[in-house]
Protein backbone atom coordinates (compact mmCIF):
# COMPACT_ATOMS: atom_id res chain seq x y z
CA UNK A 1 0.00 0.00 0.00
CA UNK A 2 2.68 2.65 0.58
CA UNK A 3 3.74 2.10 -3.29
CA UNK A 4 0.53 2.98 -3.82
CA UNK A 5 0.42 5.66 -1.73
CA UNK A 6 4.28 6.92 -3.56
CA UNK A 7 2.48 6.69 -7.19
CA UNK A 8 -1.25 8.38 -6.07
CA UNK A 9 0.61 11.59 -4.54
CA UNK A 10 2.87 11.71 -7.87
CA UNK A 11 -0.30 11.34 -10.22
CA UNK A 12 -2.07 13.79 -8.45
CA UNK A 13 0.78 16.01 -9.07
CA UNK A 14 1.11 15.60 -12.57
CA UNK A 15 -2.74 16.60 -12.74
CA UNK A 16 -2.63 19.59 -10.58
CA UNK A 17 0.36 21.42 -12.17
CA UNK A 18 -0.30 19.68 -15.90
CA UNK A 19 3.15 18.79 -16.20
CA UNK A 20 4.04 15.06 -17.47
CA UNK A 21 4.68 12.10 -15.09
CA UNK A 22 8.04 10.58 -16.92
CA UNK A 23 8.41 8.11 -14.31
CA UNK A 24 7.09 6.56 -11.27
CA UNK A 25 9.15 7.67 -8.05
CA UNK A 26 10.64 4.42 -5.93
CA UNK A 27 9.50 1.91 -8.08
CA UNK A 28 5.94 2.67 -6.95
CA UNK A 29 4.94 1.92 -10.99
CA UNK A 30 1.74 -0.44 -10.97
CA UNK A 31 2.68 -3.91 -12.68
CA UNK A 32 -0.67 -5.38 -12.17
CA UNK A 33 -4.44 -4.47 -12.45
CA UNK A 34 -4.76 -4.93 -8.65
CA UNK A 35 -1.55 -2.45 -8.71
CA UNK A 36 -3.60 -0.02 -10.73
CA UNK A 37 -7.08 -0.29 -8.75
CA UNK A 38 -4.80 0.20 -5.58
CA UNK A 39 -3.24 3.58 -6.86
CA UNK A 40 -6.82 4.72 -7.99
CA UNK A 41 -7.95 4.44 -4.39
CA UNK A 42 -5.57 5.76 -3.03
CA UNK A 43 -5.67 8.75 -4.90
CA UNK A 44 -9.53 8.90 -3.88
CA UNK A 45 -8.51 8.41 -0.33
CA UNK A 46 -6.04 10.81 -0.03
CA UNK A 47 -8.03 13.49 -1.28
CA UNK A 48 -11.42 12.87 0.14
CA UNK A 49 -13.06 12.36 -3.08
CA UNK A 50 -16.91 13.68 -3.55
CA UNK A 51 -17.60 11.08 -6.21
CA UNK A 52 -20.61 11.84 -8.70
CA UNK A 53 -19.86 9.52 -11.67
CA UNK A 54 -17.88 6.50 -13.01
CA UNK A 55 -16.51 5.59 -16.38
CA UNK A 56 -16.48 1.63 -17.06
CA UNK A 57 -15.23 -0.48 -20.06
CA UNK A 58 -15.38 -4.02 -21.67
CA UNK A 59 -12.89 -5.93 -21.07
CA UNK A 60 -10.28 -8.00 -23.91
CA UNK A 61 -9.10 -11.28 -24.67
CA UNK A 62 -5.98 -9.90 -22.80
CA UNK A 63 -7.05 -7.41 -19.80
CA UNK A 64 -10.32 -7.14 -17.74
CA UNK A 65 -13.11 -4.96 -17.56
CA UNK A 66 -12.07 -1.04 -16.16
CA UNK A 67 -13.43 1.35 -14.44
CA UNK A 68 -12.58 5.06 -13.19
CA UNK A 69 -14.13 7.34 -10.23
CA UNK A 70 -15.13 10.73 -11.76
CA UNK A 71 -15.06 13.79 -8.78
CA UNK A 72 -17.87 16.03 -8.85
CA UNK A 73 -15.65 19.10 -9.53
CA UNK A 74 -15.10 16.95 -12.92
CA UNK A 75 -18.56 16.50 -13.96
CA UNK A 76 -20.13 19.88 -15.64
CA UNK A 77 -23.21 20.45 -17.64
CA UNK A 78 -23.53 21.10 -21.17
CA UNK A 79 -22.26 23.58 -22.35
CA UNK A 80 -18.83 22.65 -20.45
CA UNK A 81 -15.82 24.53 -21.54
CA UNK A 82 -12.28 23.62 -20.05
CA UNK A 83 -9.24 25.35 -20.26
CA UNK A 84 -7.11 25.40 -23.46
CA UNK A 85 -3.88 24.94 -21.22
CA UNK A 86 -5.15 21.29 -21.40
CA UNK A 87 -2.04 19.27 -23.34
CA UNK A 88 -4.32 16.36 -25.10
CA UNK A 89 -7.94 17.76 -25.83
CA UNK A 90 -9.10 14.68 -26.76
CA UNK A 91 -12.67 13.85 -26.69
CA UNK A 92 -14.80 10.94 -27.06
CA UNK A 93 -18.58 10.96 -27.46
CA UNK A 94 -20.79 8.56 -25.10
CA UNK A 95 -23.95 7.49 -23.14
CA UNK A 96 -23.68 7.63 -19.62
CA UNK A 97 -26.96 6.95 -17.63
CA UNK A 98 -28.13 8.54 -13.87
CA UNK A 99 -29.02 5.71 -10.95
CA UNK A 100 -32.70 5.68 -9.08
CA UNK A 101 -31.07 3.79 -6.14
CA UNK A 102 -28.12 2.37 -4.75
CA UNK A 103 -26.21 -0.52 -5.52
CA UNK A 104 -24.49 -1.34 -2.36
CA UNK A 105 -21.38 -3.28 -2.95
CA UNK A 106 -22.27 -6.05 -0.93
CA UNK A 107 -25.67 -6.33 -2.57
CA UNK A 108 -23.81 -8.58 -5.43
CA UNK A 109 -23.22 -9.94 -7.63
CA UNK A 110 -25.24 -8.02 -9.79
CA UNK A 111 -26.87 -9.26 -13.09
CA UNK A 112 -27.46 -7.09 -16.01
CA UNK A 113 -31.20 -6.73 -15.24
CA UNK A 114 -30.67 -5.41 -12.04
CA UNK A 115 -28.43 -2.72 -13.38
CA UNK A 116 -30.98 -1.58 -15.88
CA UNK A 117 -33.64 -1.74 -13.33
CA UNK A 118 -31.56 0.54 -11.24
CA UNK A 119 -31.18 3.22 -14.27
CA UNK A 120 -33.49 6.41 -14.02
CA UNK A 121 -32.11 8.32 -17.35
CA UNK A 122 -29.69 8.35 -20.05
CA UNK A 123 -28.16 10.98 -21.60
CA UNK A 124 -25.18 12.22 -23.76
CA UNK A 125 -22.10 12.65 -22.38
CA UNK A 126 -18.54 14.01 -24.00
CA UNK A 127 -15.90 12.56 -21.94
CA UNK A 128 -12.71 15.02 -22.00
CA UNK A 129 -9.48 12.38 -22.21
CA UNK A 130 -5.91 13.39 -20.63
CA UNK A 131 -3.06 11.64 -19.66
CA UNK A 132 -0.75 12.29 -16.70
CA UNK A 133 1.87 10.88 -18.65
CA UNK A 134 4.13 11.90 -21.63
CA UNK A 135 2.39 10.51 -24.98
CA UNK A 136 -0.19 9.46 -26.01
CA UNK A 137 -1.58 6.73 -26.28
CA UNK A 138 -0.37 5.38 -23.24
CA UNK A 139 1.81 1.86 -23.71
CA UNK A 140 1.15 0.41 -20.53
CA UNK A 141 -2.09 -0.48 -19.53
CA UNK A 142 -1.67 -0.35 -15.96
CA UNK A 143 -0.24 3.07 -16.33
CA UNK A 144 -3.40 4.02 -17.99
CA UNK A 145 -5.53 2.26 -15.74
CA UNK A 146 -3.69 4.27 -12.81
CA UNK A 147 -4.38 7.21 -13.77
CA UNK A 148 -7.99 6.63 -14.01
CA UNK A 149 -8.18 5.67 -17.68
CA UNK A 150 -7.30 8.65 -18.55
CA UNK A 151 -10.29 10.64 -17.46
CA UNK A 152 -10.30 14.23 -17.14
CA UNK A 153 -13.60 15.16 -17.09
CA UNK A 154 -17.32 14.59 -18.32
CA UNK A 155 -19.68 16.87 -19.77
CA UNK A 156 -23.25 16.00 -19.87
CA UNK A 157 -26.80 17.02 -21.65
CA UNK A 158 -29.99 17.11 -20.30
CA UNK A 159 -31.14 13.42 -19.19
CA UNK A 160 -34.48 11.37 -20.90
CA UNK A 161 -36.37 8.73 -18.89
CA UNK A 162 -35.17 5.54 -19.71
CA UNK A 163 -38.12 4.22 -20.62
CA UNK A 164 -38.71 7.06 -23.16
CA UNK A 165 -35.23 5.99 -25.32
CA UNK A 166 -36.25 4.70 -28.66
CA UNK A 167 -33.75 2.02 -29.53
CA UNK A 168 -31.01 2.53 -27.06
CA UNK A 169 -29.39 -0.15 -28.89
CA UNK A 170 -29.69 1.46 -32.17
CA UNK A 171 -29.07 5.18 -31.33
CA UNK A 172 -27.18 7.24 -34.55
CA UNK A 173 -24.62 9.67 -33.11
CA UNK A 174 -22.48 12.50 -34.88
CA UNK A 175 -19.43 14.03 -33.49
CA UNK A 176 -18.65 17.05 -34.56
CA UNK A 177 -15.06 19.46 -33.91
CA UNK A 178 -15.36 22.83 -35.78
CA UNK A 179 -15.82 22.13 -39.21
CA UNK A 180 -15.39 18.36 -38.89
CA UNK A 181 -18.21 16.33 -39.13
CA UNK A 182 -18.20 12.28 -38.73
CA UNK A 183 -20.49 9.68 -37.73
CA UNK A 184 -19.83 7.67 -34.34
CA UNK A 185 -20.93 4.18 -35.28
CA UNK A 186 -18.97 2.17 -33.01
CA UNK A 187 -22.24 1.70 -31.11
CA UNK A 188 -21.78 0.49 -26.89
CA UNK A 189 -18.33 -0.75 -26.20
CA UNK A 190 -18.86 -4.47 -25.15
CA UNK A 191 -22.54 -4.60 -26.30
CA UNK A 192 -24.62 -3.96 -23.55
CA UNK A 193 -24.37 -1.40 -21.29
CA UNK A 194 -26.18 -2.49 -18.37
CA UNK A 195 -23.39 -5.67 -18.24
CA UNK A 196 -20.71 -3.09 -17.48
CA UNK A 197 -23.27 -1.39 -15.04
CA UNK A 198 -23.58 -4.62 -13.08
CA UNK A 199 -19.94 -5.63 -13.40
CA UNK A 200 -18.94 -2.20 -11.59
CA UNK A 201 -21.36 -2.69 -9.02
CA UNK A 202 -20.24 -5.84 -8.13
CA UNK A 203 -16.66 -5.17 -8.38
CA UNK A 204 -16.74 -2.11 -5.95
CA UNK A 205 -16.78 -4.87 -3.65
CA UNK A 206 -13.31 -5.44 -3.36
CA UNK A 207 -11.75 -2.06 -3.56
CA UNK A 208 -10.53 0.04 -0.74
CA UNK A 209 -13.12 0.39 1.97
CA UNK A 210 -13.87 4.20 0.99
CA UNK A 211 -14.90 2.81 -2.27
CA UNK A 212 -16.53 -0.58 -0.76
CA UNK A 213 -18.32 0.84 1.49
CA UNK A 214 -19.88 3.55 -0.39
CA UNK A 215 -20.52 1.52 -3.65
CA UNK A 216 -22.48 3.13 -6.72
CA UNK A 217 -25.34 5.91 -5.10
CA UNK A 218 -28.38 7.35 -5.91
CA UNK A 219 -27.67 9.96 -8.38
CA UNK A 220 -24.32 8.51 -9.43
CA UNK A 221 -23.77 9.51 -13.20
CA UNK A 222 -22.03 6.32 -15.41
CA UNK A 223 -20.71 6.56 -18.34
CA UNK A 224 -20.58 3.44 -20.69
CA UNK A 225 -17.26 4.02 -23.43
CA UNK A 226 -16.88 5.56 -26.37
CA UNK A 227 -18.68 5.59 -29.77
CA UNK A 228 -16.36 7.46 -31.72
CA UNK A 229 -12.89 6.19 -30.56
CA UNK A 230 -10.94 9.21 -29.40
CA UNK A 231 -11.00 12.18 -31.65
CA UNK A 232 -9.08 15.45 -31.07
CA UNK A 233 -9.95 19.01 -30.47
CA UNK A 234 -8.05 22.57 -30.22
CA UNK A 235 -8.27 25.53 -28.50
CA UNK A 236 -11.10 27.02 -29.98
CA UNK A 237 -13.21 24.79 -31.49
CA UNK A 238 -16.65 23.55 -30.47
CA UNK A 239 -17.30 20.08 -30.14
CA UNK A 240 -20.94 18.57 -30.14
CA UNK A 241 -21.79 14.99 -29.58
CA UNK A 242 -25.24 14.34 -31.19
CA UNK A 243 -26.86 11.37 -30.56
CA UNK A 244 -30.27 11.22 -32.38
CA UNK A 245 -33.50 11.04 -29.85
CA UNK A 246 -31.25 11.86 -26.85
CA UNK A 247 -29.75 14.81 -27.03
CA UNK A 248 -26.57 16.45 -27.56
CA UNK A 249 -23.59 17.66 -25.40
CA UNK A 250 -21.24 20.37 -26.40
CA UNK A 251 -17.61 21.40 -24.90
CA UNK A 252 -15.28 24.51 -25.93
CA UNK A 253 -11.16 24.59 -24.59
CA UNK A 254 -11.47 28.36 -24.16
Amino acid sequence: MEKAKIAAKALIEARNNNQPLLSFPKNSAPKTVKDAFAIQDAILVSTGADIAAWKVGPGSDHFPPTCAAITRENVFFSPGQLSASRRLKAVECEVAFRLSMDLPANGGPYSAADAQTAVATAMVSIEAVETRYNGWPVEDPFWALADSQSNEALILSSEVELEKVINLFDLKATLRIGELKKDADKGFPGGDPFVLIAWLATHLGSRDPFIAQRGLKKGDVITTGSWNGVDFSEAGSLVTAVFDGLGEASLIYS
